[in-house]
């Protein structure tokens, strides 16, 4: 069974302790059924024991590299500091560590109901320095970009998957990990997919062509990869990433 611990230490034994030691940013607001941080805690806590969800144990077994996984901690709204400009760094919803004989994995965890991947970057950076001409997004982008695609032709990708990405091997390389997955884990209302998840189906597609230099499908339940980095600043270049994608009806 997997320990559950707050970022400061405090084990989360049912939802309501979730909510307590580890609450989404905006709090109540973002705390509710239906959407993405209350829905991965219930994910959690089915059974009333923290648990992995099956959808995610399916996805670990259907790769060799993380067959047989074997979950030690998960950390909710986990902070991984990306780089020196201060400020708050990347807030995963979850990250799990734990074993396989072949070594140590990290995994991210990104919830999504029909929440987007956040703002074209091209987009973001606009907006950051009309509101402050001096803002240091500009930069940060550029160096999570080099670390992660080698280049900034990035202005079309969401910042959330660039921030997820790099965020997911930095936490590998700082828990001491030889293998990172990200995991996006989207919780689909009875009868349909929205307008604003499908959207997000194809921006991350986007995301892994340019990640990849080439098409790349990404089934559900099902790990792509590895890729491979060029890192830059506190992103490795030895860590091999893996993508995958799990649903939950809610």
């Amino acid at each position: 069974m997997v320990t559950i611990k707050s970022d400061n230490g405090k084990v989360i034994t049912c939802i309501d302790d979730w909510f307590s030691f580890s609450p989404p940013a905006k709090g109540a607001i973002q705390w509710k059924d239906g959407r993405s941080a209350k829905e991965l805690a219930k994910a959690w806590f089915r059974t009333g024991k923290p648990q992995m969800p099956d959808e995610l144990v399916l996805l670990l077994e259907s790769h060799p590299v993380t067959y047989g996984f074997q979950a030690e901690i998960g950390i909710p709204e986990k902070e991984t500091v990306l780089d020196d400009f201060g400020g708050s760094g990347r807030i995963h919803d979850m990250v799990l560590i734990g074993n396989t004989n072949a070594g140590r994995i990290l995994i991210a965890i990104e919830a999504k109901t029909d929440e987007s991947f956040g703002p074209k970057i091209g987009t973001y950076i606009e907006s950051s320095v009309r509101d402050n001409p001096r803002s240091r997004v500009p930069e940060r982008i550029r160096q999570l970009s080099m670390g992660v695609f080698g280049h900034t032709n990035v202005a079309d990708l969401r910042y959330q998957l660039l921030h997820a990405v790099a965020g997911t091997l930095i936490e590998a390389k700082n828990q001491g990990a030889s293998v990172a997955v990200l995991v996006i884990h989207e919780f689909v209302p009875v009868g349909r997919k929205s307008d604003k998840a499908r959207e997000n189906e194809e921006d991350l597609a986007t995301f892994i062509e340019r990640l990849s230099e080439r098409l790349h499908t990404l089934p559900t339940s099902r790990l792509i990869g590895p890729f491979h980095v060029p890192g830059s600043g506190k992103i490795p270049s030895n860590i091999p990433l893996y993508i995958g994608k799990i649903e939950t009806v809610c």
